[in-house]
């Protein structure tokens, strides 16, 4: 039946502000489209339909634990994970996606392999790093680097909110080694 048939669900944490049945929201970056052998990502606007906590339907949420935000969009765009990763607020209110972030950063004195522990080095120019910002997390080469600040050019591009904390990985005998972390700036 049409009654039954339900829109897809977001998951996440709200971490200010409020939402209520009947927002307006945009989810950035959103979902990714191949042009002309580029990929591109198509910011994403809907309606919430309901929302739940837990096993409780509300009617409004605010900042604090896990929320499931139904909304108008066709479940197929929610299905395995496929906007993981992405940030959802009101229409206008986000910064625009980038494929360049700059980050304020902390090296820590080591890690550990299966074998032994291993002095990290200082980043390096070009070196491909393993950046997790939020819930999403991406490939970035390092472009410039001064002092604890670097610029990184990323694979899948991100929603850079100021003084957000990321984590830095490294290869390393081809597994990613957690190395230090730090902030966008």
């Amino acid at each position: 039946e049409l009654s039954s048939l339900h829109g897809g669900v977001l998951g996440g944490a709200l971490r200010s502000g409020k939402l209520k049945i009947g927002d307006e929201i945009e989810i950035k970056p959103g979902y990714s489209v191949k042009r002309q052998n580029k990929i591109i990502y198509q910011t994403v606007k809907t309606k919430i339909v309901s929302l739940q906590k837990g096993n409780h339907k509300i009617t409004e949420a605010l900042p604090g634990g896990s929320l499931a935000i139904e909304t108008e969009l066709d479940p197929s765009l929610t299905k395995s994970d496929s906007l993981s990763g992405c940030i959802c607020s009101t229409p206008g209110t986000l910064p625009e996606i980038t494929e360049s972030i700059k980050i304020k950063f902390s090296l820590f004195d080591s890690f550990y392999t299966d074998e032994k522990e291993e002095k990290v080095s200082a980043l390096k120019a070009s070196e491909p790093l393993m950046l997790s910002v939020n819930t999403s997390t991406t490939i970035g080469l390092v472009t410039k680097i001064k002092n604890d600040e670097a610029e990184i050019a990323l694979k899948i591009p991100v929603v850079p909110l100021k003084g957000d904390s990321i984590g830095i990985a490294r290869n390393v005998k081809n597994h990613w080694r957690l190395i230090g972390f730090g902030e966008i700036i």
